[in-house]
């Protein structure tokens, strides 16, 4: 596949179709010859278009690793991030686990400005790195609370 710019849609795009198996594999699933699908990761002013996004969306529908770079891209356009959740079997996480995930986060909030700490104005690299965890955690829990409230809320 071609080099592309790191951030850029050509470069979520190639990492789909690599999740999907490569180019070859890609091609066949969505039935698109493979110099259509190198074409779409090309930066190209005669057709800005790209591949386009009904093949991303079936390309993410039959692989979904494919859908994660894809999601993270926009995300990250939208100001945000994409935080894939871990769901399997029960997805009711109460609000006992949210607690938690957030004492969890205040116990490392208080550590990194604690005295023990070698910097207690600010967050060490490892101490960020820790609270990034812990927030990721807390964040995941409490996406794992609202989406099995939606169905409840008729959502």
């Amino acid at each position: 596949m071609r080099g592309v710019r790191a951030g850029s849609i050509q470069s979520a795009v190639r990492d789909a179709m690599t999740a999907a198996g490569g180019l070859e594999c890609t091609s066949i699933d969505l039935g698109v010859s493979v110099a259509t699908l190198s074409y779409g990761t090309s930066v190209d002013e005669a057709r800005p278009g790209g591949l386009g996004v009904n093949y991303l969306d079936r390309l993410g529908r039959m692989h979904c690793a494919a859908a994660l770079p894809l999601a993270q891209h926009f995300a990250m356009l939208a100001g945000g991030v994409y935080q894939p959740l871990q769901i399997s079997g029960d997805t009711a996480t109460d609000i006992h686990t949210v607690t938690r995930e957030f004492s969890d986060v205040l116990a490392s909030h208080a550590e990194a400005h604690s005295s023990a700490s070698d910097n207690p104005d600010d967050y060490t690299v490892q101490e960020a790195s820790a609270m990034i965890k812990e927030v990721d955690e807390l964040i995941a829990a409490a996406a794992r609370l609202k989406a099995a409230l939606l169905p409840k809320a008729g959502a």
